[in-house]
């Protein structure tokens, strides 16, 4: 039987990441810097199980029980006080519950893409965010960006020149580069936004996890009428949870929250209620904190292992918060024909091709993903990574 797959499924194709994450299930032996997922050992199993018999108790068979499909009420009032402390002070009904982060970008990209729009991004940009605009039949453009982010006077040439759907970005500890945009770039990015009368579409996921440095608010608190915001729990309690917070203007959540029963009816009540007693509970907020403490020692060994053995030639971000590091060797390093020997030697990395919508992108760029990497580990594997970079 032949099958005929869609444009958009036939838009998106598997790629090394992909074997990268096989041969990872199959070598669990492998230090891996390739995996942006929390630390197993920092996830709160016991607080979980101990909040889900909680709501259970509180709450009885109806959080069992299918839900509202913008969220649950509870969730959706704790959500309300955790994003007014990054400069979002929405009203509640502007706030939708999705199944995590990606569900929220999915659901947004099925209200707003057409076959031929065209979706803007940073250079370099979230990969599989990529791949969800492709599915969705999208043109991808990458734009001029510096260590501060998306250049205003190259993304108002860019806005200038064609319709665009929305424009992607990531301001606070960007994946993959760990970058963190100015309080004065994102005034800058939001004039040009709003005088074009743009969309931008803001991933903010990794905004909890702050090292060092001052907090900035959300891109949003600067051009609220233009942003959809997303975030999510996954980075700070589990990822399994599935839960994803967006805001979204009026119109927009409701053809979104219309797809969304099409596709999924609702994130889990069950998972919903858990993360209400969660971000509501003491030991909630003294997880985050743990958390944050033991990821701010991993980044400090991670940086400081790359000044002890990358060879010359190469540098890195310092970011102040996040899960990533971006690495460029020189202009013909290629860190694509690495992987292999990589693997074989006992570490992987995400070459930082992997992080360009355009076809031929830079090949010398590296993404760490530290997070996931047990301290004791970090300055072997860099060690490993640096002898294949050529230090001797």
């Amino acid at each position: 039987m032949t099958t005929r797959v869609s444009r958009g499924a036939a838009a998106v194709r598997s790629g090394p990441i992909d074997d990268i994450f096989a041969t990872l299930a199959r070598r669990p032996e492998v230090i891996s810097f390739a995996v942006g997922a929390p630390d197993p050992a920092l996830l709160p199993g016991e607080l979980v199980a101990s909040l889900a018999a909680d709501v259970y108790a509180e709450y009885g068979n109806s959080v069992l029980q299918y839900g509202m499909t913008r969220g649950f009420p509870p969730l959706i009032e704790q959500a309300r006080l955790l994003l007014a402390a990054r400069g979002i002070g929405c009203p509640a009904d502007r706030l939708h519950i999705a199944t995590g982060g990606s569900g929220a970008l999915h659901s947004v990209c099925m209200a707003l893409l057409d076959p031929g729009a065209t979706v803007l991004v940073e250079i370099p940009t979230y990969g599989p965010a990529v791949k969800v605009f492709r599915s969705h039949g999208a043109k991808v453009t990458g734009v001029e960006s510096d260590g501060d982010g998306i250049l205003p006077a190259a993304l108002d040439v860019a806005l200038s020149g064609q319709r665009v759907a929305f424009v992607y970005l990531l301001p606070t500890f960007q994946n993959p580069t760990g970058r963190t945009m100015s309080a004065v770039r994102r005034t800058q990015v939001a004039e040009v936004v709003k005088r074009h009368g743009a969309t931008v579409v803001e991933d903010d996921v990794y905004v909890d996890l702050r090292y060092r440095g001052t907090p900035l608010p959300a891109f949003w608190s600067v051009a609220p009428d233009n942003t959809v915001y997303i975030t999510s729990l996954s980075k700070t309690l589990a990822p399994a949870l599935r839960i994803g917070i967006a805001v979204l203007p009026g119109e927009l959540l409701d053809h979104v929250l219309a797809l969304k029963q099409g596709i999924d009816m609702q994130t889990s009540t069950f998972n919903q209620a858990i993360a209400t007693a969660f971000l509501r509970d003491v030991k909630g907020a003294a997880h985050v904190a743990h958390a944050v403490e033991s990821y701010g020692a991993k980044l400090a060994a991670l940086t400081a292992a790359l000044g002890a053995y990358l060879p010359p030639g190469f540098s890195w971000t310092e970011p102040e918060g996040g899960m990533f590091v971006w690495v460029e060797g020189p202009g013909d390093f290629d860190a694509g024909a690495l992987i292999g020997p990589a693997l074989d030697a006992g570490v992987a990395f995400l070459p930082g091709a992997m992080f360009y919508a355009a076809d031929d992108p830079p090949r010398n760029g590296i993404r760490l993903s530290f997070a996931n990497v047990p301290t004791a580990e970090i300055g072997r594997g860099i060690q490993l990574l640096a002898y294949l970079c050529g230090a001797r």
